[in-house]
């Protein structure tokens, strides 16, 4: 438990470090709890985003042996730019394409196994939109 504690918070240090060099304000966005159990085929989503604030990443931060998937679900319910993988995986979107259409975030666990976890995104904040 103390080591997934761990994993989770260097995941959020790096993950805040990432969105230092955006055009806007990036902010990360947990959407299921630091340390979830994820029962096997169970998934987290997010919110849909909108023009003033797109995701622009999706992480799932999990042991270096537990499998999973990172997906962006369009408003069509169609899975786009999916990863899958052990350990954290990640996604980003270019600024300019994260504008294009609206989506939100889904995390997986596509294994027979429970395991524990967190699902963050990070959404930009456009300076321009009051």
């Amino acid at each position: 438990m103390k080591r997934l504690a761990t994993v989770a918070v260097t995941a959020l240090v790096a993950l805040a470090g990432l969105g230092l060099g955006a055009a806007g304000a990036a902010t990360v966005y947990g959407y299921s709890a630091a340390g979830e159990w994820f029962s096997p085929g169970e998934g987290y989503g997010s919110q849909y985003d909108h023009f003033c604030g797109p995701w622009i990443e999706n992480d799932f931060s999990k042991g270096s042996g537990a499998w999973g998937l990172i997906t962006f679900i369009d408003t069509g319910g169609n899975w786009n730019y999916t990863v899958q993988g052990t350990g954290w995986i990640r996604r980003g979107l270019s600024m300019s394409s994260s504008r294009t259409w609206r989506k939100k975030l889904h995390c997986k666990n596509n294994t027979g196994a429970t395991y524990q976890g967190g699902c963050y995104g990070f959404r930009e904040s456009d300076p321009n939109c009051a």
